[in-house]
């Protein structure tokens, strides 16, 4: 054979693997796109080709990360990142979605604003100058920098909820539970409230009677909810402290079945 013919038949398988390698990738993109979905209204399977994400490095990491951005921020400004509409609609969404046994939907949260907020901490001025007055040269700057702030959440449980879970449910610890789903709501809220760029301590003045006794006739809540705690929050104004962390493996942190 003369080696142009020869040439030439090899330069044709060329063209040849060239035009069936775009084709592929052509192929591959389109059944991977977003765009491509032949039964609409349907579940539908892709290729098994395609390259799926790695959940602990697109999900898990993005969330532990969050987790550990948030801090106790206790230089707080008289200001906010978003708006009091966001701020009511997160709190709407975190007490939807957390959990609680039984489904018994007991937690409750109050959102003071504005001067409702400066209230809030007036009262806690007099709950501690009545009830704690040895303390109250101590706690006084405290309470000051919590009402500098720009508002507060105040989380509560509603015993008559779960009063009524435990009269069909004998012997169940719903008050137990009610604490662990209480702490749930309030760090989800935390949390989201972090990723909007605000900062927040957690305060719990309610085991001074008074204050508490005082909050529910100030806003006229019912009898019947427990105040567990109080969110300050607001535009940071300085970076929380160096937090330092004990051992976590061998210690914290045990695994068995491995």
């Amino acid at each position: 054979m003369a080696s142009g013919a020869y040439s030439s038949i090899r330069t044709s398988q060329v063209v040849r693997i060239i035009l069936f390698i775009t084709l592929a990738s052509l192929l591959y993109g389109y059944f991977n796109s977003d765009d491509y979905n032949p039964r609409k209204g349907r579940n539908f399977r892709r290729p098994k080709f395609q390259k799926k994400l790695k959940q602990d490095t697109v999900m898990a990491s993005a969330y532990l990360k969050n987790i550990a951005n948030r801090r106790t921020i206790y230089a707080l400004q008289k200001a906010s990142s978003i708006s009091d509409s966001r701020i009511q609609e997160i709190l709407t969404e975190t007490i939807k979605h957390t959990p609680s046994s039984f489904n018994s939907q007991a937690g409750r949260a109050v959102l003071l604003l504005k001067s409702e907020h400066d209230t809030l901490w007036d009262l806690g001025h007099d709950a501690v100058k009545s009830n704690l007055p040895q303390a109250y040269d101590g706690l006084k700057p405290k309470i000051d920098g919590y009402k500098a702030a720009y508002g507060t959440i105040l989380f509560f449980e509603d015993q008559e909820t779960l009063d009524g879970m435990k009269s069909k449910n004998p012997g169940m610890p719903f008050d137990q539970w009610s604490e662990h789903s209480s702490g749930m709501l309030q760090i989800h809220t935390w949390d989201a409230l972090e990723l909007e760029g605000l900062g927040a301590n957690l305060q719990h003045y309610n085991f001074i009677p008074n204050f508490s006794k005082q909050v529910k006739e100030k806003w006229n809540l019912p009898e019947k909810w427990d105040l567990k705690s109080q969110m300050v929050f607001g535009t940071p104004a300085a970076p929380a402290k160096e937090k330092t962390f004990l051992p976590i493996e061998g210690t914290r942190l045990l695994v068995f079945g491995q």
